[in-house]
């Protein structure tokens, strides 16, 4: 049914709709005509809300525009401009695409409101090739996360003007971005009725408006990428979990407590998420976390487990936007709304506008000449290049890549670059942050650091990952970590903390918070390196770049984009490192001298993948490196699946399996235990995650040191990977 803000009851705000004028695909006969029963509706209230549907490739599939009475659906093809070759039906698409865009979408006339505008704008500029002008973001009414339920209740008048039940059913009740027609035009006739409210007025006039049709070509497409390569980042979230309990769980009263076995498939307090915890008997219940300290969660129930002994416990529902992904978003908003400062940061122009010329600052801190002074550390001829790279003064030198086979020393080149900078005098006033994707790859170089007895720093460590989970990993650290339940909310407790040491490691998420708001008053980021940088999508540098800008002079990347890639990049091929960007592939310089691998394993490496440019400088000159164990009767058995990831085509589903081998495990345990024995130093890799879990409850069992020794392969040297493959290429 039709409804006006005037007849519609408050309480039943989502219980009314639009009548749907005009329906139809971009590519047919969309004209004045059909728009103009339409726009006669919007004249008198001069706002139009706005949704859109997605596919499952994040790709536009279908927007609405409604006023308070009538809507109007747009469908757009699949293969959008692709569509025909035929010059008629070209024209004719051009032709609805150039009125859509005079019409309505940049149409001064008209406010266009939308819960997501951010999203709706990129996606009419890669989708449709469409700008936008005066288009209000809602959501930026409220500083609530903007994926929450309470931010869009604050965008659509509060609770007053509608039942909440209602708002969570028609936005939060789809698991995919692709919603039918009839929720598509309530959304838009939602964001309709909240924009013409008196109350709101204020609060929306005071929003920055979205003009796309302002922006700069070079500036939109950067922009454009960089967004959409977070939302499909995004899409292949798990929308499920299971989560790797302990099995003596006790409940009692509507509350269960559990002892979690796995960092990675940790229970975690959300907005976002519930859990499902089934029991041996078939009972279903939902619950939520409440509490969560360490490995204990503590968990409120929506109903009885009847006395049942519990089965499984999963996690449902996409996780909460980590601090970096919110960074990321609010940058990305914040240009959308015309604020020039990142395409004016000249970081930003290095990597995404490389016809732009940076124009750096002059600052006396950067042309101060540091020599390199690591007298306890020995260092080939690249690992100096690379250093005196680090620690040039010059612009052209602004940003450095590294890139460091497995055992050519980047560890080395961190600390030797680090320890120049702090003992010459002439540099007494730089500051370093180190940062790295991992909590491991961080402790990594101040466990190096710390090996040549440089200890004048100090590490921020995030509570979650520190207690109760990996404290074991930072007990020779101990004395220079501060722990994210400790950091001080003032400047001068800061400054105490720190002690005056003027290098800070932490993870790039840990850059992005922002409680280390006073460590950076006191330590401003200058010199920033960044360790596992083939590992980390470029567009996970917007944060830093947006935050940092004013005070950051330096940035070094150090990684090795033939091990692992960036998170995703198997489904999402348009995934990019900072080493895999096309115009800055001329300025990687590369380690070339390995260490760790024996020769025949390092020759072999060399030619298969660094193009016999990696040289070997091993006393391991043993000519068989590797051993086969054969296992008889091994039998792998699936273990359900790990989590299931929609590819880019609606058609196609990657499942990946998560299996076991007892036996073959069991064998592992063994030759552990023979290392243990014999006072070798191990780690075990293996594929999958239940395996890995199976293997470290049997080395517990067998009181064989079981922490920080098994890992998935992913997790531990991304090479293996590729080598494996290679091999078989050639074979």
């Amino acid at each position: 049914m039709s409804g006006t803000l005037s007849t519609v009851t408050p309480n039943l705000f989502l219980e009314c709709s639009p009548q749907v004028v005009f329906e139809t695909a971009l590519d047919d006969s969309l004209d004045a005509g059909h728009l103009r029963p339409f726009l006669d509706t919007v004249m008198s209230e001069g706002a139009i809300g706005v949704s859109a549907s997605y596919r499952l490739n994040c790709q536009l599939s279908a927007i609405a525009f409604s006023s308070s009475s009538r809507a109007l659906v747009v469908q757009l093809t699949k293969g959008g401009s692709s569509l025909s070759n035929k010059r008629s039906k070209r024209k004719k698409l051009v032709q609805a695409r150039s009125l859509l865009q005079q019409q309505i979408l940049c149409n001064e006339n008209y406010q266009k409101y939308a819960f997501k505008m951010d999203r709706i704008a990129v996606a009419l500029y890669l989708d449709m090739g469409l700008r936008i002008d005066g288009a209000v973001d809602m959501l930026s009414v409220s500083s609530d996360g903007r994926q929450s339920l309470e931010a869009l209740m604050k965008a659509m008048g509060g609770e007053s003007t509608l039942r909440k039940s209602n708002v969570a059913a028609l936005f939060f009740s789809n698991d995919s971005d692709s919603i039918s027609h009839p929720d598509l035009v309530q959304q838009a006739w939602a964001a309709c009725q909240a924009a013409i409210l008196p109350h709101m007025a204020g609060p929306f006039h005071a929003v920055r408006r979205i003009r796309t049709n302002t922006m700069q070509g070079n500036h939109m497409a950067a922009l454009a990428k960089i967004c959409r390569d977070g939302e499909r980042s995004e899409s292949i979230k798990p929308h499920t979990v299971k989560n790797d309990v302990m099995k003596d769980i006790k409940a009692k009263k509507g509350e269960v407590t559990l002892t979690c076995n796995r960092y990675s498939t940790r229970v975690k307090k959300s907005t976002q998420q519930f859990l499902q915890i089934e029991t041996r008997n078939g009972v279903q219940v939902k619950g939520r976390a409440v509490r969560v300290e360490g490995r204990q969660a503590q968990v409120l129930l929506s109903g009885s487990l009847r006395g049942g002994e519990i089965k499984s416990v999963t996690t449902v529902g996409k996780a909460d936007l980590t601090s970096a992904e919110a960074c990321r978003e609010a940058a990305i908003l914040a240009a959308l709304k015309g604020a020039p400062l990142l395409f004016l940061q000249p970081f930003f122009k290095v990597i995404w506008l490389p016809k732009n010329p940076p124009s750096w600052p002059l600052t006396t801190l950067a042309k101060s000449k540091i020599p390199i002074c690591c007298p306890k550390l020995q260092l080939n001829t690249s690992q100096k290049r690379a250093i005196e790279k680090i620690l040039s003064a010059s612009d052209e030198n602004r940003v450095v890549l590294i890139q460091g086979p497995p055992g050519t020393g980047k560890t080395t080149v961190i600390t030797a670059a680090v320890t120049s900078i702090i003992s010459c005098s002439a540099a007494s006033r730089r500051t370093i942050w180190i940062a790295a994707q991992s909590n491991v790859a961080v402790k990594n170089v101040a466990e190096k650091f710390d090996k040549i007895d440089f200890r004048d720093f100090k590490l921020l460590v995030s509570m979650e990952f520190h207690f109760d989970w990996h404290e074991h990993l930072y007990e020779r650290l101990a004395p220079c970590v501060i722990r994210s339940d400790s950091f001080s909310k003032s400047v001068v407790g800061a400054s105490r903390q720190l002690c005056g040491a003027r290098v800070i490691l932490c993870t790039l998420s840990m850059l992005s918070n922002n409680h280390i708001a006073p460590y950076v008053h006191v330590n401003p980021v200058d010199i920033l390196i960044l360790d596992e940088g083939s590992q980390i999508e470029v567009g996970n540098y917007v944060p830093v770049l947006h935050r940092f800008g004013p005070t950051l002079s330096k940035i070094a990347f150090i990684g090795d984009h033939k091990q692992l890639p960036p998170h995703g990049q198997e489904e999402i091929s348009t995934l990019q490192s900072i080493f895999e960007v096309k115009h800055l592939r001329k300025k990687v310089l590369l380690l070339d001298t390995q260490y760790r691998m024996p020769n025949a394993i390092g020759d072999f490496i060399s030619q298969k993948v660094y193009e016999g440019k990696l040289k070997t400088c091993h006393p391991n000159t043993v000519s068989l490196p590797c051993r086969f164990v054969n296992v008889e009767r091994g039998q792998e058995k699936q273990l359900g699946k790990s989590w299931t990831v929609r590819y880019l085509l609606d058609s196609n589903h990657f499942t990946f399996i998560s299996r076991q081998n007892p036996l073959e495990a069991r064998v592992v345990v063994q030759l552990a235990g023979v290392c243990q024995v014999k006072g070798l130093d191990f780690r075990i890799i293996t594929p999958y995650d239940a395996q890995r879990s199976l293997i470290e409850r049997e080395l517990q069992s067998a009181n064989v040191s079981h922490e920080d020794k098994v890992f998935n392969v992913d997790s531990f040297q991304g090479l293996m990977c590729h080598c494996v493959s290679t091999f078989l290429s050639s074979t």
